[in-house]
């Protein structure tokens, strides 16, 4: 059996490891843009001089090795003919296979902005290429401008200032991490990245990039009239799933790669996975793109056991979660972060070191914020995924402990009831 995996991200790595457990004997194959495994979560460590780059790595020096995985790094996938079970490759090889996995995962958008795809200091964040490009010219300038104010742009923030850079961080929404945080939970944030030389333009949108006769990056234009003065600028303005190349193929696609509960796309034997995919999310019920690392890891599982021949299910494809650390501060989120409508309750806990927040409907958590102190988030997780019942709990919800959630059979043994 020929296995050929499309990424080498946490998708395609955790997908290879899964098939050589199920398969000593098959050809395993990865290929990779990417010359040298890394995770995305730690580019921004890079940037700050906190890690090298080989440090980023997030399998053994000698997984390919070990798992006898065969890896072409440094290769664009071009195209992919379904009928021939092959994919040609941006050198001119072709590589065949009898089962695929496609974890190409996403790539920045640039958004319609003058002068921003001709700006010589304009980079995004997603791959270690950046990382080390945004790292050299932060040693050179003073100054920078982060357009978009989600995780990434806040990384790419957070590392910069950390590096002596001034940074202005443009966001069209009225608050930091809009997606992540509730108001409440962004402007702990916000003062604390105002102390550290950071400032904020919230509700604006970037028009324009004011570039030099060379076009080198000088400032930036907003909608509003404003002018914000900055040698570089990193775009953090949202991902597209890396799919151009299967245009002309039979395999269905909307935002990314349609799969099932299998992670098989619309043809059988070829399989997607990761940012790349559309799956089933199990916090919303909806099919959506699920663009975080547990989730690709455990997708890329998911993928790998049943391109080996042993069936599995997608279970528990929560995205709706997140961790962050800023400035020593850290901050954790599930489901909702403010209430969709009145049927929605609301609870609070605060003093001068914490910040929780439970969102809950008809007795069970739908949401939950926690700062400062996130003791118990790995608790409210799992009650907001398993829905329990918490209508006898909801006034010390926030005291709440596993060891609440046991039960005792008849034989005096105990059972965790989640």
């Amino acid at each position: 059996m020929r296995y050929l995996i499309l990424g080498a991200s946490a998708t395609g790595i955790n997908a290879a490891k899964t098939i050589r457990e199920l398969d000593s004997a098959g050809e395993i194959t990865v290929i990779s843009r990417d010359e040298q495994i890394h995770s995305r979560c730690m580019l921004h460590h890079v940037i700050s001089g906190e890690r090298s780059p080989e440090k980023t790595s997030f399998v053994e020096a000698d997984f390919f090795k070990r798992y006898n995985v065969r890896w072409l790094a440094g290769r664009e996938i071009i195209s992919l003919d379904t009928t021939g079970k092959k994919v040609r490759l941006s050198n001119g090889e072709e590589e065949r296979y009898d089962r695929l996995l496609i974890a190409t995962g996403a790539s920045s958008v640039l958004p319609p902005v003058t002068g921003l795809s001709r700006g010589k200091q304009v980079r995004s964040l997603r791959d270690l290429a950046d990382a080390r490009a945004i790292a050299g010219m932060a040693g050179e300038t003073g100054t920078a401008a982060v357009i978009g104010a989600g995780l990434v742009g806040m990384d790419a923030a957070y590392a910069l200032v950390r590096c002596g850079v001034k940074v202005s961080v443009i966001e069209v929404a009225g608050q930091l991490l809009p997606l992540q945080l509730d108001q409440r939970a962004a402007e702990n944030y916000e003062q604390l990245c105002r102390q550290h030389n950071m400032e904020f333009f919230f509700n604006e949108m970037v028009e324009s990039v004011i570039l030099d006769a060379q076009d080198n990056v000088q400032g930036l234009k907003l909608k509003s009239g404003k002018t914000i003065p900055c040698c570089m600028v990193i775009v953090a303005a949202g991902v597209r799933p890396n799919i151009e190349f299967l245009a002309g193929t039979p395999i269905e696609t909307g935002r990314g790669v349609r799969v099932n509960e299998f992670q098989e796309t619309s043809l059988a034997g070829v399989f997607a996975a990761g940012d790349v995919c559309e799956s089933r999310e199990t916090f919303t019920g909806k099919v959506m793109l699920t663009p975080i690392w547990p989730a690709a890891v455990k997708q890329g599982q998911v993928a790998g056991s049943n391109m080996a021949g042993v069936s599995k299910r997608l279970e528990d494809n929560f995205a709706f979660r997140n961790a962050m650390t800023f400035f020593g501060l850290p901050t954790v989120s599930f489901g909702f972060i403010n209430p969709p409508d009145e049927s929605y309750r609301v609870l609070i806990d605060e003093d001068a070191n914490a910040y929780k927040k439970v969102i809950l409907q008809d007795g069970r958590i739908k949401g939950a914020v926690l700062q400062g102190d996130i003791t118990g988030a790995g608790l409210l997780a799992a009650l907001i995924k398993e829905g329990i019942d918490l209508t006898n709990y909801q006034e010390r919800v926030f005291s709440l402990t596993y060891a609440d959630f046991f039960a005792q059979k008849e034989n005096g043994t105990f059972y965790f009831i989640i």
